[in-house]
């Protein structure tokens, strides 16, 4: 008894070509979802950053309102120094646009941690109202109600390669003295 097996001439050898393929797909594929996982990486830590450069702003203009709330008597003169200044003052900080300056003075705000650089702000001085009807002929002199313009910066966590802030976010509001 004789068995006849067959011969392998007449296969080409597909497989190989097929399963290449199909490799070089899956890399692709896997090379385009890491891309992707990198870049919503990149997104979400830049979100994070700017977050947390907001909130630190925002503690900042809060610090601010509580110092004019707090020492509305004893606020010292609006002369372009140490963070006080004239409205729309020339030596004032500028940190909207590029480059910044920090002019001739601004405040630190405290007690903000996580941060690249400490939160911090200036405050210019309006104008003044007499409330209406506050005439002073009895002779009882009406307290003027003072405006202010508070400017602050906040900025996140990460750092460039010389230790400076890449996020900074700019804060400004108009508190009323009273």
């Amino acid at each position: 008894m004789r068995i006849n097996l067959p011969t392998f001439a007449t296969q080409t050898g597909v497989a190989l070509p097929v399963a290449l393929i199909f490799l070089l797909l899956m890399a692709l594929l896997s090379t385009s979802t890491m891309r992707s996982a990198t870049m919503q990486e990149r997104m979400a830590g830049n979100t994070r950053d700017y977050n947390l450069g907001f909130q630190a702003a925002e503690a900042a203009l809060r610090e601010a309102e509580d110092y004019l709330r707090d020492n509305s008597e004893t606020l010292p003169d609006f002369d372009d120094t140490g963070g006080h200044y004239v409205v729309n003052s020339p030596s004032r900080p500028v940190w909207d646009q590029y480059p910044t300056t920090d002019g001739t003075g601004y405040l630190s705000a405290s007690g903000v941690t996580g941060t690249a650089a400490a939160p911090k702000y200036y405050l210019e001085r309006l104008s003044t109202a007499r409330p209406a009807g506050s005439e002073t002929e009895a002779g009882t002199s009406v307290d003027e109600i003072f405006y202010f313009r508070i400017t602050a910066v906040g900025y996140g966590q990460a750092v460039d390669g010389s230790g400076d802030p890449l996020t900074a976010v700019v804060l400004s509001s108009v508190f009323r003295s009273r």
